[in-house]
């Protein structure tokens, strides 16, 4: 990958609601640039170098949610695949 592909990383988290009526959680690390299509369908986009929230579409989020606290709660389930990713 290129050089510009060093300044990016991306988690996105997809939901689906499975036909029991529970969610399947699909995680995205991406290098790449977030497309609209991409940027639609995610519920959680960070800029994990930017440090920053893309995007957070969840019910009963609290508003002033920080960058910190959404990326602790994914570490909580995929820390291994997030660090792993960023070296």
């Amino acid at each position: 990958m290129g050089s510009k592909n060093n300044k990016k990383r991306f988690l996105l988290i997809y939901y689906q609601l499975k036909k029991d009526g529970k969610f399947d959680e699909l995680v995205e690390l991406t290098k790449k640039k977030i497309g609209s299509g991409k940027m639609t369908k995610a519920k959680v986009v960070l800029d994990l170098l930017g440090e920053e929230i893309l995007k957070l579409d969840l019910d009963g989020a609290p508003k002033d949610i920080t960058y910190k606290e959404v990326l602790e709660h994914y570490k909580k389930h995929y820390a291994d695949a997030i660090k792993q990713f960023l070296t």
